[in-house]
């Protein structure tokens, strides 16, 4: 049970300071005092046990009682900072003295009510803290008279059989008494200390008040707090052997259920009870010691219910680690009203650290697109993006703000990097800490339903990045087993149901799940069926997948990847978890593991990430590069399974490699912006258009040249690798930039458009030389492209795969084949030639005479504009299947309206509506324009260029 101290009564140092953590001199402090403020390292978590030298990192609390927001912050943290050095004074006791109001810059307006701590080493790699890992705080008085409870000081549980040493100060000689709810225990007269022990056995079970009484002068003065004494194990057989978490029964009924083995107890504390620890609130443990549950009754449908579980003698309180929303005491301040409004408030007159927050009936949301046929995997053009660094308002809201942008690009795929709470609220999201909860610093749970659900409704397919290869501190299934004291900044205890104490691989982050535990399968089931189930998103990435195996590799990470059946097999059960659900669901590794076990992935159904971003940058600054890798079967893949990219998250961005270090050749330099820009066109020529599904980095389209370790404060350094990046949204008003995008789309266009061809397995390639080249034929269809990746002029012989006219996809040239052809390329020019018209070629767009080839060519059954790029004229192609009205809205890149029109009654068929006139062409400036057409049952979205 709780570790209690014994005491004697004498002076005030004597009881201020045992067990506690802090001791501050004097005892009863203002905010104009100068202070002397102890560190006992054996105290807490005894992080820094047997450190010579340690550091404070300290702040006041200016916002209540119960505050616990930092401000006025001193410490520089992980530098040796002299400002917070303390002195040692052995036996692992450390000293700082300092004045409140110089020390931490106080203003004659602020009202200081504690103070806060952290204590570390010199570079941050220990820090002292509270035994549960919470800050330090220590109370600040107000002048005058003062009185206080020094042992217990917060609420605790114990068992009949303990014993509670009660010790109490006053600031001056008074009349001091301690009660035991209205029974006086004992009772001093003129002194400023008391102590009693109570023998709880004497008193029996249930809920007690401990006040602290000091009379002086005719006024009184309390202090009082709580507790609870527990007859024991509080054993109930669970008829209803429910799901983990919580699980709604009625409109007015609850059950909870915890996974807590070897824990003593579990209360379940929240709105509900007032946060008061009650025995009807005590849940009651499974026969087996493996599960606590617990049914409320008579709770309001309407209400949102905050709570948490309180667990064990440690004292820990949790939210639950189902939660699908939390309340975050740390964060949720600075998350805006319009992002998330009118957000609960968190209780933070009761409790610290997370709760759930839950409403039996919620608002549900009305799906307008409940039965999406996603693409096939092979077809993906998957478009990945961070919703931090995506728009400014960080939010679900703008992303579906700027889907006209990403349909129009021809992506049929978002891949959303993790959206799960995770600490904190500017995140790459691969630190999670509740998996079954979308972080609402993007927004509310309906918000996220509504953006799959528009992007469904646009053809556009969910895949969300999911990090379950580990958890990070504040994921209650961490901190239920955690021991502070172990490793370099604690680790889970050998008792942990779901963490390996140690990892097992190098490349770890945060703290390793052990995959073959049978708690951590229920757990990932539940994870990766909720988001299918609730959400409806279409699959997954599974981010750091090579690392869902107990093969201890650590300090070799060559074995690391080698193939693991293992590892294999739990993939696969996971695979079959989230197929229950969705039998078409996609499910993508980051694996990185020898080609074998790729390969055996892959027959099983995985499709797997592709790194091809060294070699497309080699080739975009004009060096040796080799991009055959970038085919499956080039790997000994039966399945087009590979997930190929020139650039991720994890990877330098292209342009910056480009403008920074390109090659340079007589003429040509690739370090210049337009050069640079053209060489990424090239790129994307030999990129979109090899079979198999493909994958682009946000704003790669347009050419984004931040480096993946810019700073905030314009400068490049490994640590800000996770920083906010510049949101650029007005690179798309440079000409070069906008004709980039506008090319990339043009390519995909072209892939989307005719995708038997794109999925033909008569491929021929060599992508290893300056001068590339490769074919594609399906039936009497082929596509052929060239490409002078060098940094001069090259003659080539081009050898057609068989004669006949083909068309240059991007010019709408074309030519006569009879015979080999000797070709000039500039340094990075290409052709996309291919045997049949295409939907570019304006003259099909005009004549109406060919408008079923067009449509049935296009990638639009309903709409398109043309000619494209304009200059002088601009026209709609509309081939409706009934008479309706028509709504088209043309925007610029950053979502300014240029034009927005109906038309009423338009007729079915192909009819061609001249825009020239009415929207004034002429007024408009050169570069990349959006648009969408819509009638009452179709919404197209498209692009086009309007040319100087």
């Amino acid at each position: 049970m709780k570790k209690l101290y014994s005491s004697i009564i004498g002076v005030c140092l004597l009881f201020i300071g045992h067990g506690q953590v802090v001791n501050i001199t004097p005892a009863f402090a203002t905010q104009n005092d100068t202070i002397t403020v102890v560190f006992d390292a054996t105290e807490g978590n005894g992080d820094l046990v047997g450190e010579s030298q340690v550091y404070a990192h300290t702040g006041v609390i200016l916002d209540g009682p119960q505050g616990v927001g930092w401000q006025k912050v001193q410490g520089v943290w992980g530098t040796a900072d002299p400002n917070v050095q303390m002195t040692y004074l052995g036996n692992n006791l450390h000293e700082i003295k300092y004045h409140i109001p110089t020390f931490y810059g106080l203003t004659s307006t602020d009202t200081v009510y504690r103070l806060a701590f952290v204590f570390r080493n010199a570079d941050g790699s220990k820090a002292g803290r509270e035994t549960d890992g919470s800050d330090i705080f220590m109370p600040i008085y107000s002048t005058g008279f003062q009185a206080t409870l020094t042992t217990p000081q917060q609420f605790d549980i114990y068992d009949l059989n303990d014993s509670l040493d009660v010790h109490a100060l006053s600031s001056a000689h008074a009349d001091l008494s301690l009660f035991l709810g209205s029974t006086l225990l004992f009772q001093l007269n003129d002194t400023n200390s008391i102590g009693y022990k109570i023998p709880f056995v004497d008193y029996g079970t249930g809920n007690y008040d401990l006040v602290f009484k000091a009379s002086i002068a005719g006024n009184d003065f309390y202090d009082t707090t709580s507790f609870l004494v527990r007859a024991g194990v509080n054993i109930g057989v669970d008829t209803l052997n429910g799901e983990e978490g919580l699980t709604i029964l009625n409109d007015s009924s609850v059950y909870f259920k915890l996974r807590a083995p070897l824990k003593e107890y579990v209360y379940l504390i929240g709105d509900f009870n007032q946060w008061d620890f009650k025995d009807t609130y005590e849940m009651n443990r499974t026969p087996d010691g493996q599960f606590y549950w617990i049914i409320l009754d008579g709770l309001d449908p309407n209400t949102e219910y905050r709570f948490q579980y309180y667990v064990g003698e440690e004292g820990i309180r949790i939210a639950d680690a189902y939660s699908e929303k939390i309340l975050d005491p740390w964060n949720d301040p600075f998350i805006p009203s319009s992002v998330y409004p009118n957000l609960t408030s968190y209780p933070s007159a009761f409790t610290n650290f997370p709760v759930t927050a839950f409403t039996i009936k919620e608002e549900e949301y009305d799906w307008q697109t409940p039965n999406f046929e996603k693409p096939a995997r092979e077809d993906l053009i998957i478009y990945e993006l961070l919703i931090r660094d995506f728009d400014q308002d960080h939010s679900y809201q703008s992303v579906i703000n700027r889907l006209p942008y990403l349909d129009s690009l021809g992506i049929n795929a978002i891949e959303l990097m993790p959206v799960m709470e995770f600490e904190g609220n500017e995140s790459w999201g691969y630190n999670p800490m509740f998996f079954m909860a979308p972080d609402k610093y993007y927004g509310t749970k309906n918000d996220f339903k509504a953006l799959i659900d528009s992007c469904h409704g646009r053809g556009i397919a969910i895949i969300l990045d999911i990090a379950l290869n580990h958890a990070f501190g504040q994921c209650p299934l961490v901190r239920m087993y955690f021991d502070p004291t172990a490793g370099s900044f604690g680790q889970p205890t050998t008792e942990s149901p779901w963490f390996n104490p140690v990892a097992k691989h190098d490349f770890n982050v945060g703290y390793d799940f052990n995959h073959e535990s049978d708690a951590t399968k229920y757990f990932a089931k539940r994870v990766f069926q909720h988001w299918v189930k609730e959400y409806k998103v279409d699959g997954y990435r599974v981010d750091l997948s090579k690392g869902f195996t107990q093969n201890n590799t650590l300090g070799n990470v060559g074995a690391w990847g080698q193939i693991d059946m293992s590892r294999i097999n739990i993939l696969t059960q996971l695979k079959n978890d989230v197929e229950e659900v969705d039998s078409a669901a996609y499910m993508v590794l980051e694996h990185f593991a020898n080609n074998d076990e790729e390969i055996e992935l892959s027959n099983r159904g995985f499709m797997l990430w592709g790194n091809m971003n060294h070699d497309y940058n080699e080739a975009t600054m004009g060096y040796p590069s080799n991009l055959n890798g970038t085919y499956h079967t080039n790997r000994g893949w039966s399945q087009p399974y590979l997930v190929s990219y020139m650039e991720s998250h994890d990877e330098e961005r292209l342009m910056y490699r480009n403008i920074n270090f390109g090659n340079r050749g007589s003429v040509h330099n690739t370090t210049e912006l337009e050069t640079a820009l053209k060489r990424m066109e090239q790129g994307a020529a030999f990129f979109f258009t090899i079979p198999g599904p493909k994958m682009l980095w946000q704003f790669g389209e347009y050419g984004y040249d931040f480096s993946i370790n810019y700073c905030p404060d314009g400068t490049i350094n490994p640590d800000c690798r996770v920083a906010n990046k510049p949101i650029r949204w007005d690179y798309l008003d440079q000409s070069p930039r906008a004709t980039l995008a506008s090319q990339y789309g043009k390519i995909i266009a072209l892939r989307n458009a005719y995708p038997s061809i794109f999925r033909t397995e008569s491929v021929n390639m060599d992508l290893s030389q300056s001068f590339k080249t490769m074919s594609l034929e399906k039936e009497d269809s082929v596509v052929f492209i060239v490409g002078n990746f060098g940094v001069e002029t090259s003659i080539e012989t081009l050898v057609f795969p068989e004669d006949g006219t083909y068309y240059n996809y991007m010019n709408s040239d074309s030519l006569m084949v009879t015979s080999d052809l000797q070709a000039v390329l500039e340094p990075g020019e290409y052709r996309i030639y291919t045997n049949f018209k295409t939907f570019n070629f304006k003259e099909q767009l005009i004549d109406p005479e060919d408008s079923i080839d067009v449509f049935n060519a296009s990638f639009s059954d309903f709409a398109s504009i043309y000619p494209n790029p304009a200059k002088g004229e601009l026209k709609i192609a509309l081939n409706q299947n009934r008479n309706d009205a028509v709504l088209l809205i043309i925007s610029t890149p950053s979502g300014q309206l240029v034009f927005e029109k109906k038309f009423d009654r338009v007729k079915k068929g192909l009819q061609i509506i001249d825009l020239s006139e009415e929207m004034e062409l002429s007024r408009l400036k050169s570069g990349l324009y959006y648009y969408s057409i819509q009638n009452v049952t179709t919404t197209h979205s498209g692009r086009f260029f309007i040319s100087e």
